[in-house]
């Protein structure tokens, strides 16, 4: 069985999730999606991006060639996406960017640190999101 979760959201903070389970047919889930991406609501306001996406999006874009920890990640989060996120939510994706060689660490007194590993790191992770994309939400 296959899940998928499609999250519009827009600048506000309001947000609309939809999740659903099963083999739904293509043509479905793009009637959904438009069905949002049409009313004059989400309009222009909302974007599709899961996680994943707005985590390496402020690592790539905020906290690049610059040592940073997961507080930093978190509290960037909140100012650009206007949402909470739970500590161990950072620390996972971190600790699994860490572990595929993308970020380095360092440990500093009682908190992790993280770093992009190089300008390599960054052309690669696209293709990391792609792997990441793949597996099940």
């Amino acid at each position: 069985m296959r899940k998928l979760k499609i999250e519009f959201s827009n600048k506000n903070g309001n947000k609309i999730t939809i999740i659903c389970n099963g083999n739904l047919p293509k043509e479905q889930i793009l009637k959904l999606i438009e069905l949002f991406e049409n009313s004059s609501e989400t309009k222009s306001q909302f974007t599709r991006t899961t996680l994943r996406e707005r985590i390496l999006d402020l690592i790539l874009n905020e906290f690049n060639n610059i040592w940073f920890t997961s507080k930093d990640i978190i509290d960037a989060y909140i100012k650009k996406y206007n949402e909470s996120i739970k500590p161990s939510t950072i620390s996972t994706y971190l600790s699994r960017l860490y572990d595929n060689g993308y970020l380095e660490r360092i440990r500093d007194k009682k908190h992790w640190k993280y770093k992009l590993i190089s300008k390599t790191s960054t052309k690669n992770i696209e293709s990391y999101t792609e792997k990441l994309c793949d597996e099940d939400i």
